[in-house]
């Protein structure tokens, strides 16, 4: 009476709610236990499509709970931003009121919500050809929201002239975005690129794409993240073909060389442009062309995940009756590089099986009784954060270890004596040991597992749930709570970020920063700043702005009276600059050793600035043209020139903190003083 009180309270208690069909749900209230004592301080907010996997919704990317009452009787209400759609949700409870038990009443708000739905089977795809009144000549815009298990597959694909194309693809469950141009007069590198977000996309739980085309700008935006794009050159990206496909690329695609995998799973409300595709496809209107088999309703995998939350986190399972074969397999996903996967003894003490996870590989060890250990090795890299697949099997006195099922994965052997065991258990143990008489000095796991198989049995996670089938400790069973920490990096200075389960870490290894978020420059701001420790000339980094977004540029600092900074460039070789046919000026284009914005922030902070050239001429014409904020032209006529028997003449730029040219100065052989 009086609100929803378990009769045990601790971590495994919940609160689940079916609306019947899929809601949209914009805010949730919680209140404790009428007349009492029991309220939630704080508690998880799951939901899900199917019941059977679930996923914590996250308040502006926090991974702590929602906080819940401090009495019986006050509401504590919350507006979701951005709303969830799902059917069921779940109230975990964290804590609750110390002198009390949990107790909770809540309520729901939100509305109808409804979707237009395709399901692709991994072979299938739509081909739309646009109608040229939705086209918009100045901006394009692709809607969707897209679910599946599987780590790769195309999205769309829209092809142009001269290989000009743009792809969605989700590659290692993060989406990708290529772009190639098309353009001829941008190198091979500057005409293509790659628009990455996203991360453990193969959750099976939906993400929501925006693509917005505008000429030669692209925002990309993946669930809440957005990457803003600017093309090179002038070509519009908006110049494509009349047709782009979703699901897939069309054979004939003349883009693509290399195989790409087409996409399984779900598609809902997909739109160009305002234009429902799903819709005129289940109207089966012309302009749509159906490839393969879709169908217009999204199937629920029956998977269950499961989470090992901690490194004192495992499941034990007991060995199928009436099965005589010793096979296990299992996939699993995790970012830490070491953890123990899988311990049992064998009856009659006739030795332990231990399979751990070791410096992102996995290493199987038979133990025999009084008899040194044997092992063996597969994989490499396993701690990616991706799903790997694991069997392992023993047949006569032969044991075979499987990771992964791709053509270029070899099963790993070892001959040894196979006896039945009574329980496996997965993640862990129950005294936080390997069980058996090898010894492990790793932790327990800490990742998710989901198709557990023992005996060529299926492993149902609910009927451990529900203290039908094994024993368990610190699970979440029917989720896998894998987050990405280095989504977004806090690395700065293209540090690279790497993550275990519950931290990140930064390498600033030749970034020319330090500290743990590589924010501190190890290079003095100036060739001023070097000179004050005592520093001789030569060559220095310098950092301009500090920490700040510019990175370490290299150049000379030539210590006199003053410290002078020199930047180098790749054009102090002569080049000819007299056109074959006399009809045009020859363009002479280098390239300084440092980016134009780390230029101008130099040029900011010096009392003085000039720019040599040295100018080799017979019976030439020179023109010399600077602009900025005035603008000052030489024109020498081949005959001033000839007069003067020029040969080599010097110019040298001087430019003050205005901006402003000062002065053009001609040195000529001989001359004592030089030409104004």
């Amino acid at each position: 009476a009086g609100g929803w009180t378990p009769f045990v309270s601790d971590k495994y208690q919940w609160l689940q709610i079916d609306l019947g069909e899929r809601m949209k749900v914009t805010a949730v209230a919680t209140q404790g236990g009428y007349g009492s004592s029991d309220w939630v301080t704080s508690y998880l907010l799951m939901f899900s499509d199917s019941g059977r996997n679930w996923k914590q919704y996250r308040r502006e990317e926090s991974f702590l709970g929602f906080p819940g009452n401090t009495n019986s009787d006050s509401v504590v209400h919350y507006r979701l931003q951005p709303p969830l759609e799902a059917r069921f949700l779940r109230f975990l409870p964290l804590a609750w009121n110390p002198k009390g038990r949990i107790g909770m009443r809540i309520e729901v708000y939100g509305c109808a919500y409804r979707s237009e739905m395709v399901n692709f089977d991994g072979k299938s795809f739509l081909l739309y050809t646009i109608n040229q009144k939705s086209m918009n000549p100045v901006k394009e815009i692709i809607t969707l929201k897209f679910k599946t298990t599987q780590s790769d597959g195309i999205l769309l694909h829209r092809e142009g002239q001269n290989g000009k194309h743009i792809t969605l693809e989700l590659v290692k469950g993060k989406l990708i975005l290529f772009l190639n141009s098309g353009d001829a007069n941008l190198p091979s590198p500057d005409a293509q690129a790659t628009l990455t977000l996203g991360s453990l996309l193969d959750d099976q739980h939906w993400h929501s794409v925006l693509i917005e085309l505008l000429n030669t700008h692209i925002n990309f935006t993946v669930d809440k993240h957005t990457h803003h794009f600017q093309a090179d050159g002038e070509t519009s990206l908006l110049d494509l073909d009349y047709k782009i496909s979703f699901g897939g690329i069309p054979r004939h695609g003349k883009s693509m060389v290399l195989p790409h995998k087409s996409f399984h799973g779900c598609f809902e409300n997909l739109f160009y442009n305002g234009v429902d595709i799903i819709d005129l496809s289940k109207k089966h209107k012309p302009e749509i062309l159906i490839m393969g088999n879709v169908s217009f309703s999204c199937l629920h995998p029956q998977t269950v995940p499961v989470t090992f939350l901690s490194s004192r986190s495992y499941l034990a399972l007991p060995h199928p009756s009436g099965v005589n074969s010793l096979a296990i397999s299992f996939q699993f996903r995790t970012w830490n590089r070491a953890g123990l996967l899988l311990t049992s003894q064998f009856l009659h003490r006739s030795g332990a099986l231990v399979l751990v996870l070791s410096d992102g590989k996995l290493k199987l060890s038979l133990c025999p009784p009084s008899q040194p250990v044997r092992a063996i090795t597969a994989g490499a890299g396993l701690n990616d954060g991706q799903w790997h697949s694991v069997s392992l099997s023993a047949k006569g006195n032969h044991w075979s270890l499987k990771v992964d099922s791709n053509a270029s994965s070899a099963a790993h052997s070892l001959r040894g004596w196979v006896d039945s065991a009574d329980t496996y258990y997965f993640g862990g143990y129950p005294d936080n040991s390997s069980g058996s008489g090898c010894e492990s000095p790793l932790g327990g796991f800490q990742g998710c597992l989901r198709l557990m198989s023992i005996g060529g049995t299926a492993v149902d996670p609910i009927l451990v749930q529900q203290g039908v089938l094994g024993s368990f400790s610190d699970l979440q069973i029917d989720s896998c709570g894998i987050t990405d920490r280095c989504l977004p990096s806090y690395c700065e200075h293209g540090g690279e970020c790497s993550q275990s389960w519950d931290t990140f870490s930064c390498d600033c290894a030749h970034t020319g920063y330090a500290g743990a978020t590589c924010h501190s420059s190890l290079y003095e701001q100036s060739c001023e700043a070097y000179k004050h420790r005592g520093n001789s000339s030569g060559l220095y980094y310098i950092d301009l702005d500090g920490s700040g977004p510019l990175g370490p540029a290299l150049v000379y600092c030539n210590m006199t009276d003053s410290a002078w900074t020199s930047v180098q460039h790749n054009g102090s070789h002569l080049s000819r600059v007299k056109s074959s046919r006399g009809e045009s000026p020859q363009p002479v284009i280098f390239k300084y050793m440092a980016s134009m914005d780390q230029l101008q922030a130099l040029i900011d902070q010096a009392d003085h600035c000039q720019q040599d050239l040295v100018f080799h001429c017979k019976k030439s014409r020179l023109t010399l043209t600077h602009l900025g904020k005035s603008s000052a032209i030489a024109d020498f006529s081949s005959r001033e020139l000839a007069a003067s028997g020029c040969r080599f003449m010097k110019f040298l730029y001087s430019q003050h903190q205005d901006h402003s040219l000062e002065s053009t100065k001609m040195l000529f052989p001989g001359d004592r003083e030089p030409g104004q």
